[in-house]
Parts: structure tokens; C-alpha cells; sequence
């Protein structure tokens, strides 16, 4: 279900608008490190972490060499894709709970990993994967008891 209400996630426009603006932004990567899983065969996983701030510097100190982050700001809201090559999506959970534990304890966020296919072929659908996961973690922390 596509949400059109014009402010998806804080961004001033609509989901399809958004997910546009990030696919335009993450085309060269995702073709980078899909070439990589084709080529040499290693694990990427990538991580989305959406907050209202940037957290970019600090999520700077916490990844390797290898990795690549891409901040991309829509609105009022941030998207932090890492793409963690040679790391499995099991192996992630470690780096998303150091982030958790060294960033994130006083920011609202919300996060999704998923590991990439060797081909993206449906990038739209995939990043628009990222995005509706992000909206149900973020609906499930706003219904209060």
C-alpha cells in the first residue's frame, strides 16, 4: 500500500516522491556493491537507520573501511544507508546494536537490514521495502498503552 499524503516520514512529500529521490541517490552504490556479490561472491548487507537528526559523523567513527554510508536528507527527515560488504545479515545485528548502544540512546529512530541480492533489478521495490518496514516499526512505537 502506497501512502500519498504528501508528508511520508516527515519528508514534506509523498512515498513515491521519496522513494524516487532515494533511488536516484543510491543507484551508484547499490550498482558498486551488487557488482561486488556478482563478482568475488561476499555477503552486503544493507542498513537503514531513519532519524529526524544527522547522525552521519557519528556513525562515521563506527564503520570500517570497507563499508560505504549514504546520507541521504529528505525534509525533515534522515536516511542512513550503510552497506556492509563481507557481513552477513546475522553478523549485522552486532553493528546495528553498537549503534544502538554508542548513538542512538537519546534519538528516535528506526532501522531495517536486509542483505542484497547480487542484482537489483526492482530497486524500486526494494528500497520501497526499506521504507514501509521503517513506517510499521515507527507506527508500532506510537500506539501507546
Amino acid at each position: 500500500m502506497i501512502i500519498d499524503d504528501g508528508n511520508f516520514l516527515k519528508t514534506g512529500l509523498s512515498q513515491i516522491s521519496t522513494t524516487n529521490i532515494l533511488i536516484s541517490q543510491l543507484k551508484s552504490p547499490l550498482e558498486l556493491f551488487t557488482y561486488n556479490i556478482k563478482r568475488y561472491k561476499v555477503p552486503v548487507t544493507l542498513v537503514l537507520f531513519y532519524t529526524e537528526e544527522d547522525i552521519s559523523l557519528e556513525i562515521k567513527k563506527n564503520i570500517r573501511i570497507s563499508d560505504g554510508l549514504k546520507v541521504i536528507k529528505v525534509g525533515d527527515s534522515y536516511f542512513n544507508f550503510i552497506f556492509l560488504p563481507f557481513t552477513d545479515i546475522e553478523n549485522s545485528y552486532s553493528f546495528v546494536k553498537d549503534i544502538e548502544y554508542d548513538i542512538l540512546n537519546n534519538i528516535e529512530y528506526s532501522f531495517y537490514l536486509d542483505e542484497l541480492e547480487h542484482e537489483i533489478d526492482r530497486c524500486y521495490n526494494f528500497i520501497n521495502s526499506f521504507l514501509f518496514k521503517i513506517l510499521e516499526r515507527k507506527k508500532d512505537t506510537s500506539i501507546s498503552y
